[in-house]
């Protein structure tokens, strides 16, 4: 299974290579090397204007350093709103800002032997993140990979602004999540689309 993912980085890669020193969503600080990947383009900019910019903060104060990967996966768990409760988790912890609930799940997903997992965005709701147990190497994008742990990965951008449109549809820290209350009232929820196409 071929995924197209996206990410920020303000390295010379993408990629981690040890544990991060800081907590998140699906590792522990000091002990999980994990990869969190967007499967929409505008997913980076979204989490570094949620993370670090908030609701009252301009979005031109963000740079973005964009990243594309190619990345190839056989083995990926997808968790989503109708499901997660099997796997020992609420759909509103899967996209809460309490990170033990979701970490207990990437435990689950290693201990079976999976390496990735698709789940909701948290940050721009109607998307997914793909989340990748491990380490990973940046490799030349169009060149074919020699090991597991090489991913063709490409620099997008480097110092590029935000997209004043995308401000709207971030789900900031302690706001509802959209997708999630859609799902609630319905049992789906629609995916994100391309806001800037509402111009046209």
């Amino acid at each position: 299974m071929n995924f197209t993912v996206f990410r920020h980085a303000a390295y010379d890669s993408p990629w981690w290579a040890f544990p991060s020193s800081r907590s998140g969503r699906f590792n522990r600080a000091k002990q999980d090397t994990t990869q969190y990947l967007c499967l929409h383009p505008l997913g980076p900019a979204a989490e570094m204007l949620r993370h670090n910019v908030g609701p009252a903060g301009d979005p031109d104060h963000v740079i973005l350093n964009l990243w594309t990967a190619t990345v190839e996966l056989d083995d990926v768990m997808r968790v989503d709103f109708d499901d997660c409760a099997g796997y020992g988790c609420t759909p509103d912890e899967l996209v809460g800002d309490q990170y033990a609930p979701t970490q207990a799940l990437a435990d689950q997903a290693q201990a079976n032997g999976l390496h990735a997992m698709v789940v909701p965005s948290a940050a721009l709701p109607g998307t997914h993140n793909l989340i990748v147990f491990g380490e990973c190497v940046l490799h030349p994008y169009l060149w074919q990979p020699l090991a597991p742990e090489e991913i063709p990965t490409g620099h997008l951008t480097d110092g590029a602004r935000v997209a004043a449109e995308l401000t709207g549809h971030i789900r900031w820290f302690g706001n509802e999540h959209a997708a999630l209350e859609q799902w609630k009232m319905t049992g789906s929820y629609e995916l994100f689309g391309d806001p800037i196409a509402t111009r046209w």
